[in-house]
């Protein structure tokens, strides 16, 4: 029979029993990889700030596929305009690669990648995500090779791939890719946030296939340039577009980057280093992290630790759940830090901003801070968090950067990134964002004191 959700973004979403692919799809749903996901919030602590932003990965990746199999409909649209044949093998792999792309993610997400990277693992979700796809002993595998033989290559070699090949590409990696097109439009919803409002159905009407130049793929020696197929947007959809950009913009100002959810983010990450440094012990004492004798966080963060299995036995849900024994930890920052998180007792924030917009002032206060609580910053009673920075194309750095992350607007059928033509867009500054977090209050002031203009 055809299976039904709904969802509060896209309503009825359906799978067609006469639909080979999405019965493929549920039964990749129903597997304990993918149920995970309803164990992982999408947007991680934001829920500190926001009470409403506490949906998953697991309704996301559903709103994905959905979106992208309007994408493949715009492509197969497209395709018989410019009287070109479709490939349904390789819109099979796009939408099925949509659909599990965020599988790979850890608790907390980006969190926990830097706390991975805090101890020179830089592993990151795209690769455990294509690892757990082609996993020997998980349930993806024998399920998708039953599809088609050499589909689960197909399907994780799509998600690591970070320089496009064609235009079935760009369903799942683009500027306007379906991953995007939902989780704008379903963090807005959910957070409750009036701005970042987006004209979905003018934009979809008005998509395009068309060829860019990009820079040539990393391990290519000759470095010349080359074309490849993406979604463009036509003229008449320019104000749409450069509120698509907008709303990406706004979101990253007022959710992604709020300074509660970062200083939430920054403690967290403050505990699983704790506990990852005492895991790697010779022998680990179960009363310094107050967990339980072959408790999960501590198996992964254990010596040979990092496999499949025991990546998946971790989620958002795991580590809240474990904040109780935690605080009963007798090592001072663990239980510190869950005792905090527990009763939302959340360390002071003091942003460089409040010293004002010159950047000269910010950065002396900073050194003056710097200088003035050199200890604690030491033992991270006070922690320095400088890695904020965002612009028009969301967080600065990586691929964000590259040419097919961004959007094109169709002139004379040809495409123009879109800054090219677009003054707000144009004008839109790059933000970096420096705060400290105190341990108390009383630090905090003294920060701010005589340095505040």
């Amino acid at each position: 029979m055809s299976k039904r959700l709904r969802d509060p973004v896209h309503g009825l979403i359906v799978f067609d029993d006469t639909d080979k692919i999405d019965m493929l799809s549920w039964r990749l749903i129903d597997t304990p990889e993918f149920q995970r996901l309803r164990r992982i919030r999408q947007l991680g602590v934001s829920e500190f700030t926001f009470p409403g932003a506490v949906h998953t990965r697991f309704a996301h990746s559903i709103g994905v596929f959905h979106t992208a199999r309007m994408l493949v409909g715009v492509v197969n649209r497209e395709m018989k305009r410019i009287e070109k044949e479709p490939s349904p093998d390789k819109a099979d792999v796009a939408l099925i690669a949509a659909l599990l792309h965020d599988l790979g993610h850890g608790p907390f997400s980006h969190t926990f990648e830097g706390v991975q990277a805090s101890r020179g693992i830089k592993k990151r979700h795209e690769k455990w995500t294509a690892d757990i796809i082609r996993n020997p002993q998980g349930h993806l595998q024998p399920i998708l090779d039953e599809y088609k033989p050499g589909f689960t290559e197909d399907v994780a070699a799509m998600l690591e791939k970070e320089d496009p090949e064609d235009i079935y590409h760009a369903v799942v990696s683009s500027s306007f890719d379906a991953d995007r097109l939902d989780y704008l439009r379903r963090d807005r919803l959910m957070t409750g946030t009036g701005a970042g409002a987006i004209d979905f159905d003018w934009l979809k009407d008005n998509i395009r296939v068309a060829e860019i130049e990009i820079d040539a793929p990393d391990d290519d020696e000759t470095g010349e340039s080359r074309k490849v197929a993406t979604f463009c947007l036509t003229e008449k959809a320019l104000p749409a577009a450069e509120q698509f950009l907008l709303a990406r913009f706004t979101l990253s100002d007022q959710v992604y980057f709020h300074k509660a959810t970062r200083c939430v983010e920054a403690m967290i990450g403050k505990m699983l280093r704790k506990i990852a440094e005492l895991a790697l012990g010779s022998k680990v004492d179960c009363k310094q992290t107050g967990l339980s004798e072959g408790h999960p966080l501590l198996r992964f963060f254990g010596k040979v630790g990092e496999t499949v299995d025991n990546y998946l036995a971790l989620d958002d849900t795991l580590i809240f759940g474990s904040l109780e024994a935690l605080s009963n930890a007798t090592d001072p920052v663990i239980s510190d830090m869950a005792t905090r998180l527990r009763s939302r007792s959340l360390y002071k924030t003091l942003d460089i901003a409040e010293f004002g917009t010159d950047q000269g002032t910010q950065r002396t206060n900073l050194r003056r801070i710097r200088r003035q609580f050199e200890r604690q910053i030491e033992d991270e009673s006070v922690m320095i968090d400088d890695k904020g920075s965002f612009g028009i194309y969301s967080e600065i750095g990586g691929e964000t950067e590259k040419m097919h992350k961004k959007l094109h607007i169709l002139e004379g059928g040809l495409p123009v990134e879109i800054s090219k033509k677009s003054d707000i867009i144009n004008s839109v500054k790059t933000k970096k964002l420096t705060r400290i977090y105190f341990s108390n209050a009383s630090d905090r002031d003294q920060a701010r004191g005589k340095g505040v203009s």
